[in-house]
């Protein structure tokens, strides 16, 4: 069985996508900590932030060796949203990892 979009959702859908398109973005950034492990770092960067292992272990390097990587750039609805299930996952996991948000210019 296949669902039916009405139109009022596709055009809410395509309005969204173009609110977002002429948004500011902002620049997310991780923050390194003595206690938050490599490989949750790793993990956050595939599931949250979507990128290919091969970016996430080399944010997570950055991030570790320099101690901030910018991980990405959106436009700030997005970025908030992304910290926030980050951030929410660190935190029931324990650890402190933490992310600020600047503008990307």
């Amino acid at each position: 069985m296949t669902a039916v979009s009405s139109d009022t959702e596709v055009e809410k859908d395509v309005h969204t996508h173009q609110d977002e398109a002429l948004e500011p973005r902002w620049k997310v950034i991780a923050h390194d900590d003595p206690i938050t492990t490599m490989e949750f770092v790793v993990r956050i960067m595939v599931q949250v932030f979507k990128k290919p292992l091969i970016f996430a272990e080399a944010i997570m390097w950055q991030v570790h060796n320099e101690g901030l990587s910018v991980v990405d750039t959106l436009p700030r609805s997005e970025a908030e949203r992304r910290v926030k299930i980050a951030t929410m996952a660190a935190r029931l996991e324990g650890f402190p990892f933490r992310f600020t948000l600047e503008p990307a210019d």
